[in-house]
């Protein structure tokens, strides 16, 4: 569309790559100006080079009001003339020191005084691809969307010329890919026409929108240049598109995607899309990709098959879940009507069969060969769990459709009841106290409603206190809800008020926090305890997101609660020991007092849970029973460990707290510090004889709560196995935060017997070793098998390891099981240097095993033997009772390598493994 190599035009350009004299707005324009004389002529008329016309915009015409001094209405001087000039000059050859020299925010938007064209300093800059020149008229306030007289911007000169980089920073800066000029011409448009096909795919992945025709009724397609056409119909590198997404290979994705292929099928085999493919492959960051520009759930490939059939018969969970997420039809059905629930039943992808019945997926529908979902499971078990959820849903959706209480009848029954979904956790009494009767069925009636609920409880009594995935009860959603009506109905069939979730949050704290007054008003008047706080040690009352919520509550725990027990629970909480002597000063009795209203607990559990040290021991010094428990089976020291009290817990524990006292749960303290990350709290119950193996009401033990993050804690609660673990993988930092004098030489009890100081040798971890001789380890402690660590080092050749254990004084000559001593391995193996070492330090080459063979015998390389055999000539050196060298006298006590022989092959392990 824009024409720069003609030559004629007074306006000229450089083009500095062909050096060529180039003309912004052509007479040879490539539009027919003769079919556009009732229209604005998109060539600028010639003016004289003195109009000010070139240089300023009259208010009256436009907005954009440039001019060079303090007064608009001045006539330009022809100074200023030349300064303009000098700033196109500068833009048109890159002088963006002169240019700097030059522009300022009265000029920075300047009209071209030597052209008709009306260009400003950014169209020249843009057209000749001077990027940095671009990026400093930007920032100086250069208007990106300026249009010249042919409605031209300057991303279309820079897409028309291919000046990627420009294109790439005006796009950054809110250009607009689809602007058009006089004639309609969009930046792609331009691109297409100069056959700039890295422009064309740049300005597609920006928005550019192929669809948009020129003043002719012409798309880019039906203009672009032969080698550009590709892009615009999709078919641009698109067996590398369809690798790429195939392989995961991220970036390749980005580089070609657009919004022209993002949907492309393969040529060849199955015709699939991109999306196809990387559903296929599990290829979850690709799919993701792809969703977001506009990749299509539905296409169908050759077979009919859907995305989504493919990640289902692969068994991608994820995958899954993010095209169900995108609208996929969880029932579609390719050319041999099987659905993506037939794929992942068939495969036995259980969990996958679990989220496309959670989404609607119907196990009913029948295929070409007349077999639904249950005919072609591979095992029962798998056809009963996909009837009992679909059973479940059905009651679900029964539950949100109701019009009628009887209708529902139907679909309950013994296994329904009792459904939970598999993801949400939620049961059926769940979902029905979240119903909005006005949006989730605008036919169900609050009546309705309270009658499901009635039906449900009256069917499974237990239901009203289930808990969610989140710890969720059915009151605390009808309290969020502020369905008072049904939370009526929970609290009289026995719901826990005081019941928290995965926050420590009760109904009160979540509808305080949600404004939900009347939920408020219910709670309180069914005496839900006020005081209570989550995990962040925040009240209801603290929560409250009106102020009226929060004046109720205060008025309520103003008016309250005013006997002495209470008065006595609250003083134990907040810490106010004056107040509590002078009440327990009256009433002794009451130092065991409970909490009637709560979790029946001791003003000792609240002293505890609070960090009230000197509450604590006065209580106990008063008569406090330090083993109370509370509803929920806690003592007080279980409230202490949860919240890491260390002194309180330390106390407790020296006035006679049972370390493994469980609650209801079976969870001990030790499972409580552990699991909320404790880790002083764990020492402290380690060092008072705290089960490690104790598993609660799951069958967990304090160790499988620990949380990932937590290694520290692991480490304590694996004791010695920690110890051998780090020893194996030469973890120094680790070792010296485990090992004591006591535990240096623990063993691997479940396998050869080792300590620490074995596998340290076996695995040539010399720092390790080290520290272990100077923490007292046994350097001749047997395993099993009677190997000491020397044995270990000689057999793996580890040379340095071997003259450490030889320093502190290991027996050379020890014996295993077998008879093996530390040279009839190093023979055996190969390790001539170790040999030599174990020789040179009183290794007895005459010593035979139990079947009569020497190391000798056992040698396998000819330097070996060689060494053997001259050493059974020379005179002993050594000491057998000792396996102290005799030639420490002459100071030959070392041999000096290079190099350390390696196990011979990969599958060489050391002899002693944990």
């Amino acid at each position: 569309m824009i024409n720069m190599n003609n030559p004629t035009s007074s306006s000229l350009m450089m083009d500095y790559s062909s050096s060529k004299p180039l003309n912004i707005y052509p007479s040879n324009h490539n539009h027919n100006i003769q079919q556009q004389q009732n229209s604005k002529a998109k060539l600028a008329s010639p003016l004289p080079p003195s109009s000010s016309a070139l240089l300023l915009h009259s208010p009256a015409q436009s907005s954009d009001v440039y001019h060079l001094g303090a007064n608009p209405t001045t006539n330009p001087t022809a100074a200023s003339i030349m300064i303009i000039k000098d700033i196109f000059q500068a833009c048109r050859i890159g002088d963006l020191n002169r240019l700097k020299k030059l522009i300022n925010l009265n000029n920075v938007n300047v009209r071209d005084p030597s052209g008709g064209g009306r260009s400003t300093p950014l169209h020249f800059a843009s057209g000749f691809g001077r990027l940095d020149v671009v990026d400093f008229l930007i920032q100086q306030g250069a208007n990106i969307h300026a249009k010249d007289d042919g409605g031209l911007v300057p991303l279309h000169n820079a897409c028309s010329f291919g000046h990627i980089e420009v294109v790439k920073l005006l796009l950054k800066n809110g250009a607009d890919p689809n602007v058009k000029d006089n004639w309609h011409f969009t930046p792609l448009m331009e691109a297409a026409i100069k056959g700039k096909l890295e422009v064309c795919l740049y300005l597609l992945q920006k928005g550019a929108d192929a669809r948009l025709t020129n003043s002719e009724g012409k798309t880019a397609l039906e203009l672009a240049s032969p080698s550009v056409k590709p892009v615009l119909t999709g078919d641009f590198r698109k067996h590398e598109l369809l690798e790429a997404a195939r392989n995961g290979y991220e970036e390749k994705v980005l580089s070609l995607l657009t919004p022209l292929n993002v949907n492309c099928h393969a040529s060849d085999g199955r015709r699939s899309t991109p999306l196809h493919l990387a559903a296929g492959y599990n290829r979850l960051k690709i799919v993701q990709i792809l969703l977001k520009n506009g990749g299509n759930v539905h296409a169908k490939d050759k077979g009919g098959l859907v995305p989504l059939h493919n990640a289902c018969s692969y068994g991608h969970f994820e995958v899954c879940e993010l095209l169900i997420k995108h609208g996929a039809e969880v029932n579609a059905s390719d050319h041999w009507q099987f659905t993506p629930l037939h794929e992942a039943a068939a495969k036995m992808r259980i969990e996958v069969c679990s989220l496309l019945l959670a989404h609607g997926a119907d196990p009913t529908l029948v295929n070409c060969h007349n077999k639904s979902v249950l005919d072609i499971c591979p095992t029962p078990d798998l056809q009963d769990h996909i009837m009992k959820e679909y059973r479940g849903h059905q009651l679900f959706d029964a539950i949100v459709n109701a019009t009628d209480i009887s209708k529902l009848k139907k679909f309950i029954n013994a296994e329904t009841i009792q459904f939970k979904h598999p993801f949400t956790g939620n049961t059926a009494l769940h979902v029905a106290v979240s119903l909005n009767c006005s949006i989730s069925n605008p036919q169900m009636t609050p009546k309705i409603r309270k009658q499901i609920i009635d039906l449900l409880i009256r069917k499974l009594p237990g239901m009203v206190n289930e808990k969610n995935g989140q710890f969720l009860t059915p009151l605390h959603l009808a309290s969020d809800r502020g369905h008072t009506d049904l939370m009526e109905v929970l609290l009289k069939h026995g719901a826990k008020i005081n019941a928290v979730d995965s926050l420590g949050q009760t109904a009160l704290h979540r509808a305080s926090r949600n404004g939900q007054l009347s939920s408020v008003q219910t709670l309180l008047s069914y005496g839900a305890d006020l005081m209570l706080v989550n995990i962040h040690g925040l009240t209801a009352e603290q929560m409250a997101a009106t102020e009226q919520v929060q004046k109720l509550i205060a008025s309520h725990r103003l008016t309250s609660r005013g006997n002495p027990e209470h008065q006595l629970l609250e003083a134990a909480r907040q810490g106010e020991l004056d107040l509590l002597r002078t009440i327990l000063s009256k009433y002794p009795h009451l130092v065991n007092c409970r909490d009637i209203d709560g979790r029946q607990s001791t003003p000792l559990h609240f002293a505890a849970g609070y960090n009230r040290i000197d509450v604590v021991e006065y209580l106990l010094e008063h008569g406090a029973n330090v083993r109370a428990k509370d509803k929920g089976g806690l003592v007080p020291l279980h409230n202490a460990c949860s919240y890491g009290h260390f002194e309180v817990a330390e106390l407790l524990l020296k006035k006679g707290a049972n370390v493994n006292a469980t609650d209801l749960w079976k969870y001990t303290a030790l499972h409580e510090a552990a699991s909320k990350g404790k880790i002083d709290i764990v020492k402290l119950l380690l060092k008072h004889g705290a089960d490690v193996t104790k598993k609660n009401r799951d069958g967990d033990t304090p160790l499988d709560l620990v949380k990932p993050d937590d290694v520290e804690i692991s480490d304590l609660l694996l004791g010695n196995v920690a110890i051998l673990d780090a020893a194996k993988k030469g973890e120094l930092v680790r070792l010296m935060r485990l090992v004591t004098t006591e535990n240096v030489n623990c063993r691997d009890s479940q396998g050869r017997n080792s300590t620490p100081l074995h596998l340290a040798a076996g695995y040539n971890n010399f720092e390790v070793t080290e520290f272990l001789l100077d923490k007292g380890a046994d350097v001749n402690a047997p395993d099993k098998g009677g190997l000491i660590p020397l044995h270990n080092a000689a057999s793996y050749g580890h040379l340095d390891i071997a003259a450490l254990l030889i320093k502190h004084n290991t027996n050379v000559n020890a014996t295993d099981r077998w008879g093996f001593t530390p040279l009839h391995e190093a023979a055996q193996k190969g390790r001539t240097q170790l040999c030599a070492l174990l020789l040179a330090h009183g290794a007895d080459p005459t010593m035979k095993n139990y079947e009569n063979q020497t190391a000798l015998d056992l040698a396998s390389a000819e330097d070996v033997k060689c060494l053997l055999m001259d050493a059974q000539l020379e005179p002993p050196l050594y000491s057998t009772s000792l396996g102290i060298t005799a030639a420490a006298s002459t100071g030959n006590t070392t041999i000096t390598s290079t190099t350390t022989s390696q196990p011979s092959s990969s599958s060489e392990q050391p002899i002693t493994t944990t």
